[in-house]
């Protein structure tokens, strides 16, 4: 019986969820942590699509992004961000690392704050409302649960499908967030 229960109260709490909306004139705000695959579709091919992985971790100050072109598979860039104002650019294959200094850290969860509102559209076949930020960004978010659908980097002239986002998951081990000795 206290299964059954269990199991209804679950059930409950997934239907309020479902239920919620996402607020149509408010950006999103993310989660402290989460994963986030998503492909890389250029306006010019020339630079080739990609696969990109993302680990955001505001309590541990950090943002892993793994990038896998297309069109070499095996030489994979990890972009790390760190709260500190230092970044790294490194290939694990080579061995090759470019350390940098932005001293912004890592984006706030609520880095969308002051985005223009821009409407809602079925984008991806989703019914999304979208944001666009300071000539940087336009942000497509799921109408309903306000998860990213999309976005589109004017500077990069490119665009950010999302494939798999998982709210509250986190790198396999905390590892991932320190930079390798050859950096």
């Amino acid at each position: 019986m206290h299964h059954t229960r269990s199991i209804i109260r679950l059930g409950a709490a997934v239907a309020v969820v479902a239920a919620a909306t996402c607020p149509n004139t408010t950006p999103p705000v993310w989660p402290d942590r989460f994963v986030l695959v998503q492909r890389r579709i250029p306006d010019d091919q020339s630079s080739g699509n990609a696969t990109t992985v993302t680990y955001y971790d505001w309590p541990n100050q950090a943002n892993l992004i793994v990038i896998t072109e297309d069109r070499n598979e095996s030489n994979v860039l990890w972009d790390l961000e760190l709260g500190t104002g230092r970044s790294y650019y490194y290939y694990p294959l080579s061995r090759e690392c470019t350390p940098m200094k932005f001293p912004v850290g890592i984006l706030r969860r609520d880095w969308l704050a002051n985005a223009t509102f821009l409407g809602e559209q079925l984008f991806l076949g989703k019914q999304v409302l979208v944001w666009t930020k300071a000539d940087f960004i336009d942000y497509y978010a799921d109408a309903e649960t306000c998860d990213p659908v999309s976005w589109y980097f004017h500077s990069m002239q490119a665009r950010f499908d999302t494939i798999y986002y998982a709210p509250n998951a986190s790198v396999p081990t905390l590892d991932y967030f320190q930079p390798p000795a050859y950096c």
